[in-house]
């Protein structure tokens, strides 16, 4: 007689363990912001967190305090009313270059318009008049109100007088070179305004005889003033660019300086009116500034200032 044994298979139930650890890690970041056990908060005890607050701050307290020592000490050196390096240790080591005016914008040195088309020169034109705005009467006064006319100097002002600022006058720039006449680009005979770069405590030199002054400009020449000479930078643009005018002829005139930031100074201008440029071609411009003690370097650009010109 055969007997069958028969068995039951048995089955283990496991638990997940993504949730055991899920629930752990749970309790570790609770502990770690509160720990009843150690009284830990953070990771830190109350006493931990007072001495390093008390550390962290005498650090950076440390740190305010040493820049502001720092600020003082440069602070007792600088002179508002001068730069502290002057003469051949300045930038631009006593030796002024020039600048003009309209700017297109400060990328850029090409002064673009098409003749008798206001909407193309109205931007040119809108430079030179702002800038010119703080040449007004109304717009050159100091707070003591003292201000020295010029006038009557055909020479150099008084030393007594250098700390003052002259007061310039727009009529030297003459009758043709206005916003009235938009600046002569309505008629294609642009007016370019030019001024010397502020030096401070700079003199400028006279030549003192013929054979000192340039061959280029002793037919124009006058005593007492920055004299000015733009030209064609090369054969091309000698050919193409015509005749000048300057107002005033005689430049910059040596009562103007010296700059010591007076206040209500103004740099002395001149205007270079082209009155009969080639259109349509495009004409690159050099003016130098000539005094016995400017340097000329058109690499540098030290006593010069370049341009071009183009009108359509």
């Amino acid at each position: 007689m055969a007997s069958t044994v028969s068995g039951s298979t048995a089955f283990t139930t496991q638990a997940d363990p993504d949730t055991g650890t899920f629930q752990r890690r749970l309790g570790d970041v609770s502990t770690f912001f509160f720990d009843s056990e150690e009284g830990k908060i953070l990771g830190k005890t109350f006493k931990q967190w007072i001495f390093g607050a008390i550390f962290y701050l005498t650090f950076y307290a440390g740190i305010i305090a040493f820049m502001l020592a720092c600020g003082a000490v440069v602070y007792q050196t600088l002179n508002w009313n001068m730069p502290r390096l002057q003469g051949q240790d300045s930038l631009l080591q006593q030796n002024p270059s020039l600048g003009f005016r309209p700017v297109p914008s400060v990328d850029m040195t090409l002064i673009r318009f098409i003749k008798a088309d206001p909407t193309s020169y109205s931007p040119l034109t809108d430079n030179l008049e702002a800038y010119l705005q703080f040449y007004e009467n109304q717009n050159q006064v100091t707070d003591t109100g003292v201000m020295v006319d010029c006038k009557t100097y055909n020479k150099r002002r008084p030393q007594t007088e250098w700390d003052k600022a002259c007061r310039y006058e727009l009529n030297n720039l003459g009758p043709d070179c206005i916003k009235q006449q938009a600046f002569g680009m309505d008629d294609g005979m642009p007016c370019i305004l030019l001024k010397l770069n502020r030096v401070f405590d700079w003199h400028p030199e006279d030549y003192h005889n013929g054979t000192e002054i340039p061959a280029e400009i002793q037919d124009t020449y006058a005593p007492y003033n920055v004299h000015l000479k733009c030209f064609g930078v090369t054969p091309a643009d000698q050919d193409n660019i015509g005749d000048f005018e300057y107002h005033p002829p005689e430049g910059f005139h040596f009562k103007y300086f010296p700059f010591r930031n007076q206040q209500g100074y103004r740099s002395p201008l001149v205007f270079v009116r082209f009155m009969n440029p080639a259109p349509n071609i495009l004409i690159m411009v050099e003016c130098r500034a000539y005094a016995k003690n400017i340097r000329q370097n058109s690499v540098e650009r030290a006593g010069v200032v370049r341009f071009e010109l183009l009108v359509d």
